[in-house]
């Protein structure tokens, strides 16, 4: 494999690689609820498992990192390292702690604001998904919204999964295209 092509390798993969981590943070947490929790709650100090969740969360966005900075490089992102940062921080700081809820929000706001500017900035060079990416994030962000304010759920759990879906899809999208050269 190419070294050059690694961040790419690693964009496409991050879906995977979220799911087989959340799946291992779900089996230490049986408590956990979709509907009655946030994800966060499974790293809280009270958590006595608390470290798989966190570390999850580091390991996922350290990856994440290096894939947008390969996308950065290849001029398919502007915001996305800084949304890497900032969920790096959601793990560092769990939920008791002041700047918590601030990383998590900025992580979704950054995510998403990048998949909408680069959207656009794809369709401007002509490819037609381009207009479908920038529209689906900020219906994410709006529908995220939504289920929050109207307590849909007890938990913020579906509505973050819900940006993470849209997120981690766009990884894989902009992998895709680096592997192909565009």
């Amino acid at each position: 494999m190419e070294s050059g092509k690694l961040p790419a390798y690693l964009s496409a993969l991050l879906p995977a690689i979220f799911l087989g981590g959340l799946a291992v943070v779900l089996w230490k947490n049986p408590w956990f609820s979709f509907t009655d929790n946030a994800l966060s709650d499974m790293g809280s100090i009270r958590n006595p498992v608390n470290y798989y969740f966190n570390g999850f969360l580091m390991v996922s966005a350290a990856i994440g990192f290096i894939a947008a900075i390969g996308a950065l490089r290849n001029g398919l992102s502007y915001l996305m390292p800084l949304a890497m940062v900032s969920l790096f921080l959601v793990g560092v700081f769990p939920e008791e702690y002041a700047p918590h809820a601030p990383a998590a929000v900025f992580f979704y706001v950054l995510a998403l604001a990048d998949i909408a500017l680069i959207g656009i900035k794809l369709t401007r060079y002509g490819v037609n998904l381009g207009y479908i990416w920038a529209v689906l994030a900020i219906l994410t962000f709006f529908f995220m919204l939504y289920l929050v304010k109207a307590r849909v759920f007890k938990g913020l759990a579906i509505p973050e999964l819900v940006g993470a879906v849209t997120i981690l899809a766009w990884f894989v999208y902009i992998g895709l295209l680096q592997l192909r050269g565009l």
